[in-house]
């Protein structure tokens, strides 16, 4: 992305510009390795390094990713480093004890697990916050994308040791990879994303007095991420109803949080399913990747016009 003419230049960035893609390939690479040798030699010792390799290989080479590009570089990497642990331990802690004892069993279930987790998510940045000035939107995001990845892994570590529990009888190894390979792909496009979005609004809030405030972007902002998690976890249900009509079983309507398959799907309903399914999330995680990349691109801009204000503004 250019910078506007008389932009104030960013620093550039610490960490290697493709630091991120190395360890990625390495990482991958180990993780089937360790998954190649927890199936032949059956040795439970192996599963947690196949959980934590893989629950965390994504966020961490996507956090790198984000650290690579040129950035405001308030933010201490101690600071990045304590809002990834928070965003994993303290932010999935408080999620899931408030879901358990205050979400509804059926209706409304998936919008008041996004407005639970982001606002959980969004505390976490506000805390992690209180270390860092100036606040900046760029490193808001930056920040946010710090806490989203740390919770996307921890929750992911969370997903595959149920899914250990589950089929510990039925090739536990062979769920557990299938887990963490479909979560490893979304993990960018999930809580890094709509958390990088929110931590941005709330900087923007605090650029000029330093105090965060709930100001009318802040609000549009995180009803839009809760809105981007709803619908994720919806793509579920929907799913299932759309891959029930099109295969002659008839249109139904209802809440897809309670949407569930009545008897045995076969392959071909399984097929249809997937397809319909991935095609949801892909629109949905679109939608959050251009609304960060535009977010992004804005806040540079504004930074410039901040700094070089038209007459007709004063």
């Amino acid at each position: 992305m250019p910078t506007p003419p008389g932009a104030p230049p960013l620093e550039p960035a610490a960490i290697p510009r493709h630091l991120w893609l190395v360890a990625l390939v390495v990482g991958a690479v180990a993780w089937v390795a360790a998954a190649a040798a927890t199936a032949l030699t059956d040795d439970t010792i192996l599963v947690p390094n196949l959980i934590i390799l893989g629950t965390f290989l994504v966020p961490v080479c996507t956090l790198l990713f984000v650290l690579s590009r040129p950035h405001e570089a308030h933010v201490r990497t101690e600071t990045l480093l304590l809002g990834f642990l928070a965003g994993g331990t303290a932010g999935v802690v408080l999620s899931a004890v408030t879901e358990i004892y205050l979400l509804p069993d059926a209706v409304g279930t998936n919008a008041g697990i996004g407005f639970i987790e982001e606002g959980g998510k969004g505390l976490i940045v506000l805390a992690v916050a209180t270390f860092v000035r100036p606040r900046v939107p760029r490193d808001g995001m930056v920040l946010g994308a710090t806490v989203g990845a740390g919770f996307a892994a921890f929750e992911s570590a969370g997903y595959a040791m149920r899914v250990l529990i589950d089929h510990a009888d039925d090739h536990p190894v062979l769920s557990i990879i299938q887990t963490e390979a479909f979560r490893a792909v979304l993990a960018p496009f999930g809580h890094i994303t709509w958390t990088a979005i929110l931590g941005g609004a709330l900087f923007a809030s605090a650029w000029a007095t330093g105090h965060f405030r709930v100001d009318r972007r802040v609000l549009f902002t995180f009803v839009g991420v809760v809105a981007l998690h709803a619908l994720w976890d919806a793509s579920y249900g929907w799913a299932i109803r759309v891959s029930e009509g099109l295969g002659g079983e008839g249109w139904t309507l209802g809440w897809p949080d309670t949407s569930a398959w009545v008897g045995t799907p076969t392959g071909a309903d399984l097929t249809r399913f997937q397809a319909v399914y991935d095609g949801m999330l892909a629109v949905v995680a679109a939608i959050g990747l251009v609304w960060a990349l535009r977010r992004w691109r804005a806040y540079q801009i504004d930074r410039w016009r901040a700094a070089h204000p038209h007459p007709s503004d004063s």
